[in-house]
């Protein structure tokens, strides 16, 4: 090719650009707007569950996911951003490699945690006296949805960078560069091979979240099961106190036992920003297991008070305070089945955004394949690319969902804005 072939396919190439910057512009600042907002509200997030939060299951969950999306809003968000400005013409090599590696190790590991949030909300909610993932297991858990998604992404950077290829534009040939296959595997079945498995282990993914949470609605939904408080009355602890203590004192006990079990499940204890205190007594779970309160994060699992010394029990003679203590399980149960359902009402909208735009996502970029954009207008080029990274919003919406539906999350934002206010 001479030069002046050389300047007309820089010409054509730029001009090539041009359009589709023009055409996707309001995508692009659609994508901008969602890192400021998905930035700051993730580090919003990260604060409240990190520095205001009990130790819990939900609490680990929620970290993890929020500091997927923080890393989002720094690299795979703008990284979108850049590649829509330079679709034809991509600047660096070593930039579209960290970009895709970086859009596959963030859904991955958004998946793969919400999978495992999946599998503690059906726990919790459909076998509620069985075995329950524990707080330092969740932590653990998180891990290693970290290092199983940069495992699956550990390929991206050898297959995908930047390559040439021939465009047909204004009846001319025109040699543009793409973030796409790398040019050493341009014309390999490795990637493609690559992206099957990859597809592979997202759809076992999401056919089990599915199949979960169906179990799990059908559950909330016929009322049977031990978080509702409507059924499972046999998991309320009858006790008697064998030193001969009165009533009263059987009350207070229970009582106490009761306090300290509904803050397992919810998240939060009764004074923000207070660190759980150490707990003086043993639970001794329905699955045999031996806890402390503290490490206990299923309230809805049949626990009894024991002491090396003294085990509460009612005496069957004493009815009128079997009822009172009866009744006040029941009260509680109810309320900790609430916070149960709350939770995982969170957890399911979020699951069947992320579903939804997954496979939305999975779907326009089998079209982007077929070469469909060269034939589409400027139009249905921004429309097309708006619902292609619609998938953007689960990085963006998480803290919008909890200052709705988790109680002590509102309370926080609400005094930490008091707290600005009051400063002015």
């Amino acid at each position: 090719m001479d030069s002046d072939d050389n300047i007309t396919n820089e010409k054509l190439a730029r001009q090539l650009k041009y359009d589709f910057q023009e055409a996707v512009l309001p995508v692009t600042v659609f994508v901008g707007i969602e890192v400021v907002v998905g930035f700051f509200g993730n580090l919003l997030v990260i604060y409240v569950f990190l520095f205001r939060y009990h130790v819990c299951n939900f609490r680990y969950f929620v970290l993890c996911m929020a500091f997927v999306d923080f890393a989002s809003t720094l690299t795979t968000m703008p990284g979108e951003m850049v590649t829509q400005m330079y679709w034809y013409i991509y600047p660096y090599r070593l930039m579209c490699k960290i970009n895709t590696f970086f859009n596959v190790f963030t859904a991955a590991a958004e998946i793969l945690c919400l999978l495992i949030i999946a599998i503690d909300r059906y726990r919790k909610v459909c076998t509620p006296f069985g075995w329950q993932i524990q707080p330092k297991m969740a932590l653990f858990l998180c891990g290693v949805v970290y290092f199983v998604a940069f495992i699956i992404a550990l390929p991206v950077p050898f297959f995908w960078g930047i390559h040439t290829a021939k465009y047909e534009y204004k009846n001319q040939t025109v040699n543009v560069t793409v973030c796409e296959k790398d040019g050493e595997y341009n014309k390999t079945d490795h990637p493609l091979k690559y992206s099957y498995s990859v597809q592979g282990i997202i759809s076992v993914c999401l056919i089990s979240m599915f199949g979960l949470y169906i179990l799990i609605a059908r559950k909330l939904i016929t009322g049977k099961g031990g978080v509702n408080g409507k059924s499972d009355n046999k998991a309320i602890a009858i006790t008697s106190i064998k030193t001969g203590a009165s009533s009263d004192v059987n009350i207070k006990k229970d009582t106490e036992l009761s306090s300290k079990q509904d803050t397992s499940d919810a998240g939060y204890s009764s004074g923000v920003g207070n660190k759980p205190k150490k707990a003086k007594f043993n639970y001794i779970s329905s699955d045999g297991g031996l806890t402390t309160d503290e490490d206990e994060d299923s309230s809805s699992r049949i626990t009894t008070l024991s002491t090396p010394e003294v085990s509460f029990a009612i005496s069957k003679n004493d009815k009128k305070s079997a009822n009172t203590i009866k009744s006040h399980a029941l009260r509680r149960k109810r309320f900790v089945g609430l916070r149960v359902r709350r939770k995982t009402k969170i957890m399911l909208i979020l699951t069947i955004l992320f579903i939804i735009t997954i496979i939305l996502y999975s779907t326009l970029l089998s079209f982007i394949a077929k070469n469909i954009l060269k034939d589409m207008s400027g139009g249905s080029k921004t429309v097309y690319f708006f619902f292609f990274r619609l998938y953007f919003i689960n990085h963006v919406i998480n803290p919008f969902l909890y200052g709705f539906l988790d109680p002590h999350f509102k309370k926080v934002m609400i005094k930490l804005k008091d707290r600005i206010c009051s400063r002015k």
